[in-house]
């Protein structure tokens, strides 16, 4: 004997394939990884600027800003061989940080407590500022990862 599938059960159906689908879809999706590290020159810390990661394809690039004490944290990096390259702060972001440093910004942005930004800036060679001439690569593994970077004047 053959039975007719009932409406209700066919939409049931569907709705768990359609949810099944689109669980394995999310989880199919591009993964991402944390990465952290300390950025050094000669020994210094990079006490300002940038650090970009870009896919080997090119079609993605995340960057994190370097704090005073050379440490930097970029998150949503996408997993695999990633293309890293250093650069300084922007002229805006240079002048802003010695106003503030010397007290002369209309208005202080540093938190109660906390040391304002350095007045002067540890110079980042040229060959660390290009993607192509940089020569650091790192591979993102997991959801964490370090990768310490140590630049050279020389």
């Amino acid at each position: 004997m053959i039975r007719a599938c009932s409406a209700r059960s066919h939409l049931l159906r569907t709705g768990w394939l359609t949810l099944t689908l689109f669980v394995l879809a999310v989880g199919c999706g591009p993964k991402k990884g944390t990465v952290d590290g300390k950025i050094t020159l000669d020994g210094r810390p990079a006490n300002s600027g940038r650090v970009f990661f870009r896919t080997a394809d090119e079609k993605s690039v995340v960057f994190a800003y370097i704090d005073r004490d050379g440490s930097y944290r970029a998150i949503d990096v996408p997993m695999g061989t990633m293309n890293v390259w250093v650069t300084p702060p922007t002229k805006m972001e240079r002048e802003k940080a010695y106003r503030i440093a010397t007290g002369k910004s209309k208005k202080a942005l540093t938190p109660e407590g906390a040391e304002p930004p350095v007045a002067s800036v540890v110079p980042i060679p040229k060959k660390y500022q290009d993607p192509t001439t940089s020569g650091l690569t790192t591979t993102v593994q997991g959801r964490t990862n370090t990768y310490n970077i140590e630049m050279s004047s020389k």
